[in-house]
């Protein structure tokens, strides 16, 4: 797997779908895809609204807790 910056830099995360609370989002760079999960009902989340797609380092936060407990950032492919 990439560094988070590596991750960040230059990509964009976009809205895949949202399931039980849960927020996915996708993330393409040059050679990975990522998936992105965020508990939509988390406190941080409370007055965001959710946009289609944000640029990568917008959502670095969330990446960076997922990659830190390994169950809410996924290698794709």
């Amino acid at each position: 797997m990439e560094t988070l910056t590596q991750i960040v830099k230059g990509s964009t995360a976009k809205l895949s779908h949202v399931c039980n609370g849960k927020v996915y989002f996708r993330i393409d760079n040059k050679d990975h895809t990522y998936q992105l999960e965020i508990d939509s009902m988390d406190s941080e989340w409370k007055d965001i609204y959710i946009q289609p797609s944000y640029a990568t380092i917008t959502l670095m936060r969330w990446i960076r807790k997922g990659l830190e407990n390994g169950d809410t950032f996924v290698e794709l492919k």
